[in-house]
């Protein structure tokens, strides 16, 4: 855009040349959550495990509230959450997979520190 140009839309926006474009009255306000974010796989989990933190699962509720595709993955991940529940109870889990699960670290590595190879184009 040229210097003259940008000018013109500076202060306000309706212009006194005429414009093709129309304003929108709706630019610039805050939307909580766009109807075409859907939740990916890991908040479906995180939702119905309820893991979320109260924004999160606000943003989700009112996201599930207009989104069929979505609401159907939550109910499936929901069956699917009840049926391990039911199996977790009919079947126990071994003792050595127990000790072997224990042994995985659960904090996280900090990878900040650490000195990276630069990829091939130098970054």
């Amino acid at each position: 855009m040229s210097h003259s140009a940008a000018g013109r839309f500076r202060g306000s926006r309706r212009s006194s040349v005429s414009s093709p474009l129309t304003p929108n009255p709706g630019y610039g306000r805050t939307v909580g959550f766009a109807s075409t974010e859907h939740l990916n796989p890991e908040a479906v989990v995180a939702y119905v495990d309820n893991e979320l933190s109260r924004q999160a699962a606000a943003r989700a509720d009112a996201h599930l509230a207009l989104c069929h595709d979505c609401s159907r993955e939550v109910a499936a991940q929901a069956r699917a959450r009840s049926m391990l529940q039911t199996c977790r109870n009919e079947f126990g889990v071994p003792d050595s997979l127990r000790a072997q699960l224990s042994q995985i670290p659960t904090q996280e590595i900090d990878l900040r520190g650490t000195t990276r190879r630069p990829n091939r184009w130098g970054r």
